[in-house]
């Protein structure tokens, strides 16, 4: 699906501005399920940036987290860009988040003349799981959850009264084409809930698009789930898969 109505990065443009807030992107994902539309969110973070490779140093300094964000020596730079222009939502950094990474960011969607059709802040899942209502608000859905703690978090969702249809483990770039059949095959979820990396990026809106369902790039906000917002230790979980 492309979108032809989109605004273009300029120099001069602060995208900002159309930022979506969290609550917002919540009721896009609730109207998609209603109305029965595809849906997905893309977010692109210091990770996705670096792997379009516009900047060398960005991406030779991100090589330690290859690994954990899913990737070997793949380059994947025309994945993501499709990835970018077929998503319902992108997750950006924004300047008040991270500036040094918003600035790294525009630069490389400038370069790449690409534009976007809704946006939000790149941490919005986070934000999401840090709501209240959070649980309230997933407990209407049948959700399948994709991700190498996918199997741990189901539990977790389950307890607190969300209806988890499956779990499909999705551990690095290689194993992407099968979770998507596998995902692709389940007929009973409403929202996939993808936590694998940069490969997650690439298959919420290819998995949307093709089902017309609901596909979030969910990103650490599962950690958070698993391990509380408190014992969340991003810096742990990269040591344990080198």
């Amino acid at each position: 699906m492309e979108y032809r109505d989109n605004r273009y990065f300029t120099n001069d443009f602060s995208y900002e501005r159309y930022l979506l807030s969290t609550e917002e992107v919540m009721g896009c994902i609730d109207e998609a399920v209603r109305e029965g539309k595809a849906y997905s969110l893309a977010r692109f973070g210091h990770a996705e940036i670096a792997e379009l490779r516009i900047f060398p140093d960005f991406y030779n300094g991100m090589t330690y987290y290859r690994r954990y964000n899913g990737l070997a020596e793949q380059n994947i730079r025309a994945e993501l860009i499709k990835a970018f222009t077929s998503a319902t939502t992108v997750g950006l950094l924004s300047t008040g988040e991270n500036a040094s990474g918003a600035e790294y960011s525009k630069k490389a969607f400038v370069d790449l003349g690409l534009g976007f059709y809704t946006i939000c802040s790149a941490w919005v899942t986070h934000h999401m799981t840090r709501l209240p209502q959070f649980w309230d608000w997933m407990k209407q859905y049948r959700v399948i959850l994709a991700g190498r703690r996918a199997e741990e978090a189901a539990p977790v969702f389950r307890a607190n009264g969300v209806t988890v249809v499956d779990t499909v483990n999705l551990e690095g770039y290689e194993q992407l084409e099968t979770a998507y059949t596998q995902l692709y095959s389940n007929k009973e979820w409403q929202i996939a809930i993808i936590a694998a990396g940069i490969p997650a990026t690439l298959l919420a809106p290819r998995l949307a698009n093709d089902t017309g369902k609901v596909a979030l790039d969910f990103g650490h906000a599962l950690d958070l789930t698993i391990d509380g917002q408190d014992g969340f230790d991003f810096e742990a979980l990269v040591r344990n898969l080198r």
